[in-house]
């Protein structure tokens, strides 16, 4: 049997599929260690919306999680339809929004009991009107930046290099890789569905930006929804 794919192929050989795995997996798994770790060290990030640097560190360390998506994705030959990067239609972008909106509200009702937003700890406490520019800013970041990086790894490489162990497994084994990647355990109900929501978008529709477009507007909403709690 041969071991690589024709050129023609759109299958990745069986070595190309364990290269990819394991790069996935391994950058996955640095990610969930590395938040867990830091957060065991340095708690909360208080007021980080606040900070200049903390836009500018984000836009680095996303900046470098696309580079390395990238690069796995490059062993599947062509790396831009491995990650999904293709036109989707708008039907898919509404129902991603969609589940958006419901994850909204799931994280909503359980924030008095999880308290998952207090823990992750980028909100401030008390709107500083001096730092507003800064966090507009951060604000950007969050639902630019963040987003494409983190739906690009997640959905757009991680459902891929798992798809051959099915559609089922690609989507609940990168929304548990995103939950835990935020190393914030009061948050996971929400995180959860949210990765299985946009997984499932993911696998149907073949594109990764309904994804993107939704977890943009997430975010958005979320700095909004901080934003008008401060006033």
């Amino acid at each position: 049997m041969p071991t690589t794919s024709s050129p023609t192929s759109s299958k990745p050989s069986g070595e190309l599929r364990r290269l990819g795995l394991a790069g996935w997996i391994g950058i996955a798994g640095g990610i969930v260690a590395l938040g867990f770790v830091g957060r065991a060290s340095s708690g909360t990030t208080e007021n980080a919306f606040y900070r200049y640097d903390f836009a500018v560190n984000s836009v680095i360390v996303y900046g470098v999680l696309v580079g390395l998506t990238l690069w796995i994705a490059s062993a599947y030959g062509r790396p831009l339809a491995a990650l999904g990067l293709k036109a989707a239609s708008w039907r898919w972008v509404w129902i991603a929004c969609g589940f958006i909106i419901l994850a909204l509200i799931l994280a909503s009702a359980l924030e008095p009991l999880l308290h998952g937003g207090r823990e992750q700890g980028f909100s401030p406490e008390r709107w500083q009107s001096r730092h507003a520019v800064a966090f507009a800013v951060n604000g950007v970041v969050a639902a630019t930046v963040v987003p494409f990086a983190e739906e690009l790894f997640y959905r757009g490489l991680g459902v891929r290099v798992l798809r051959f162990l099915g559609g089922t497994v690609a989507v609940a084994g990168s929304a548990v890789a995103f939950a835990f990647g935020h190393a914030v355990l009061g948050a996971l109900p929400p995180l959860l569905f949210f990765g299985l929501a946009l997984g499932w978008v993911r696998l149907r529709s073949e594109s990764v930006w309904p994804g993107v477009v939704a977890h943009g507007s997430y975010n958005g909403l979320a700095v909004l929804l901080t934003y008008a709690t401060l006033q």
